[in-house]
């Protein structure tokens, strides 16, 4: 199975198809190379790369056929990988943490998006695509003929979060930078706002109107009443419950059913 210009070479599929991933992420390349084991037979991992620099060599040195290719890395992102590179040679699978209902509408530019954490089912159905391509019962996307539209959609999922929040009081309002917010206390009806030069703004907004405005990449809820900025997380302790320690050395909890998704976002978590 070689790919020459978005065209497929030798109809049927012969052998496993050979991927690379690359993601800035271990416990996101491992999660994936993992479940290809165990859900994907058709799938031989040939290798894992922690950046576009290291997927190039590793592109030029071994024969591929597909990439799992997360989008936000440091340095050089997805996209700049594949402006680098001759991308028609593979089928490209996009991995991102943006749960946006235009993820959906995007896929038609690769072969497809998972979602992290990502789930088995959905990592099975792009293994599935890829062997139609392969064995020439769909065409291949032509990813590089919709990568500037593609790319203008993504970056505008990243800009959508606020950077900046206007936070009023009984006197006015108050300007903040949204990285300065360590975390959101819900008290009520209203919602604590902490930062991380330890001062305080109370506001007569429910917590929830606010996480619905925030990175959720970056701004966690861990608990019912707590919103917390992983930018700002220190550590996790265990000792007599669960708890959040941030770097201004307050402890915040997490509940017990939040727990496993918050561990999950913190090995997903790349400082963007």
């Amino acid at each position: 199975m070689i790919f020459d210009g978005g065209k497929i070479k030798n109809g049927e599929m012969t052998g496993k198809i050979n991927v690379l991933i690359v993601d800035d992420d271990p416990l996101a390349r491992g999660s994936i190379r993992r479940m290809l084991k165990k859900y994907c037979p058709e799938v031989n991992v040939g290798g894992e790369a922690d950046s576009a620099v290291e997927a190039r060599a590793m592109l030029n040195n071994s024969e591929f056929h597909a990439l799992f290719l997360d989008i936000s890395m440091p340095d050089e992102n997805g996209f700049d990988l594949l402006d680098s590179i001759d991308s028609s040679k593979y089928m490209v699978v996009f991995t991102t943490s943006y749960d946006q209902y235009t993820i959906k509408a995007m896929r038609a530019n690769a072969v497809d998006y998972l979602l992290k954490p990502v789930e088995a089912k959905e990592l099975r159905y792009a293994v599935e695509k890829m062997i139609k391509i392969a064995d020439g019962k769909i065409k291949p996307p032509q990813s590089a003929d919709h990568k500037p539209e593609l790319e203008t959609r993504v970056n505008h999922v990243h800009k959508k979060y606020l950077t900046r929040l206007t936070l009023p009081d009984m006197n006015g309002f108050t300007i903040v930078e949204v990285k300065d917010i360590m975390y959101l206390e819900a008290d009520n009806n209203y919602t604590v706002f902490h930062f991380s030069n330890r001062s305080k703004i109370v506001v007569s907004k429910p917590i929830k109107q606010y996480e619905d405005v925030l990175d959720p990449l970056v701004f966690f809820r861990i608990h019912k009443s707590s919103i917390i900025n992983l930018r700002h997380l220190k550590e996790f302790s265990k000792i007599d419950g669960y708890y959040a320690l941030m770097t201004d050395d307050n402890s915040v909890p997490v509940s017990r059913r939040r727990l496993p998704d918050f561990i999950r976002a913190v090995g997903a978590f790349n400082i963007l």
